[in-house]
């Protein structure tokens, strides 16, 4: 039977957008006085903030630490008044601007509740017990958990030795019965890129039944180098590919739950069916709309976050750690000891972390916080005792 439209729903959470909407908005009404800019409330000679049990040092779902622009914290404030409207030209209004942005039709956009509502559309649509699912390990978990809580079989192949998708075992694995191929790129949790060029002739060897999905939720973080390029930004003629992006990361609206799929017409029609036409909210899609606009925050997003990396990185050589290079916003590093203490110890500390990933059982994944946020974490990380690096 097909993967049940219910579970989807359920892990999804569908619906919620909601009512996540107006305790994010009172959050963010909390930290602005409308005016100025969100630069001027977190600035690199503001002292180091305290995390306590009330206020966690959140570093542990690649966030954007900074929050959406002013431009967009206005136009949230405006929309709450409307709450009580059904969406009328909202969703038109955003997909004609993801549109121009991509250079494609307007029925090649497909609306969800975030990125998750997307992989639940694609499980739904391409997977069933007998059609697997391959992708990495490790991986975004997400899709694969939708497949197995249906009963599809999936098949996780580790990534090389450079940290890419191992795409000619990839490719041996999908040879028979596959009925999705999930590529994040770059990855989550390892932040690294698996170079354009290698999944162009990946592609072109798959069976002509099986579908590729690519998650550039991270895209606008990589640096620019030869290797990566957008599968938006230089279409592919493959009519099997499927790209999903976020507004929850680069525009700061992880709480909005709104991100989008960009497919052939033929797709982008038949991955929404059996799902509700209005799981975007309101609020949501007039705040990404306005996240479109903000192309100067945007650019000051990809600054902060390639001197924000960089600082870390400097930290991290400064204590003799190793850490993955990363293209995202966040960093796996191997801390010289054992994974579960640090994330127990950053934890009494107040310092949520990302958990602890099988597949690289020596590393931990940290989300990259504001220049504000990050003495915390380093305060609290040199509290442990000294330990024998040599050793480990």
């Amino acid at each position: 039977m097909p993967v049940s439209r219910r579970k989807i729903l359920q892990q999804i959470g569908v619906g919620a957008a909601v009512g996540a909407a107006l305790p994010a908005l009172r959050g963010f009404a909390l930290n602005s006085t409308g005016e100025g800019t969100r630069e001027s409330f977190v600035r690199a000679d503001q002292p180091a903030r305290l995390a306590t049990a009330a206020d966690p040092v959140l570093l542990y779902r690649n966030e954007n630490p900074y929050g959406p622009s002013e431009k967009v914290l206005g136009v949230l404030r405006e929309s709450v008044a409307g709450g009580n409207r059904y969406p009328r030209t909202e969703y038109d209004t955003l997909i004609g601007k993801l549109a121009v942005l991509h250079n494609v039709k307007p029925e090649q956009i497909v609306l969800g509740c975030g990125s998750g509502e997307i992989l639940g559309m694609a499980a739904l649509s391409f997977l069933k017990p007998g059609k697997k699912l391959v992708q990495a390990a490790p991986t975004f978990p997400s899709l694969g958990k939708f497949a197995q809580a249906a009963g599809v079989e999936v098949v996780s192949i580790p990534l090389n030795k450079r940290y890419e998708h191992d795409l000619w075992a990839m490719l041996d694995a999908a040879r028979a019965a596959t009925g999705l191929v999930y590529i994040v790129n770059p990855n989550n949790p390892t932040g690294t890129i698996t170079p354009r060029t290698d999944i162009e002739a990946f592609i072109g060897k798959l069976p002509s039944d099986v579908t590729v999905l690519i998650d550039e939720a991270y895209h606008h973080f990589v640096a620019p180098n030869t290797a990566y390029e957008s599968f938006l930004d230089r279409h592919f003629a493959d009519p099997r590919v499927i790209v999903s992006r976020t507004f929850s990361k680069i525009y700061g609206l992880a709480g909005m739950r709104i991100g989008y799929a960009v497919a052939t017409p033929e797709i982008a029609k038949r991955l929404p069916a059996g799902f509700p036409n209005w799981s975007v909210s309101v609020v949501s899609a007039r705040a990404a709309s306005a996240a479109l606009d903000d192309v100067d925050y945007v650019r000051l997003g990809i600054k902060r976050n390639t001197d924000d990396r960089q600082e870390f990185m400097n930290q991290v050589n400064a204590r003799m750690l190793r850490a993955i290079d990363s293209q995202a916003n966040f960093v796996m590093v191997n801390p010289m000891r054992p994974p579960d203490e640090v994330i127990e110890h950053l934890k009494k500390n107040h310092i949520l972390i990302g958990p602890k990933y099988p597949v690289l059982d020596k590393y931990i994944r940290v989300s990259l916080g504001t220049p504000a946020e990050m003495p915390a974490f380093w305060r609290a990380w040199d509290l442990m005792p000294a330990t024998d690096k040599m050793a480990m």
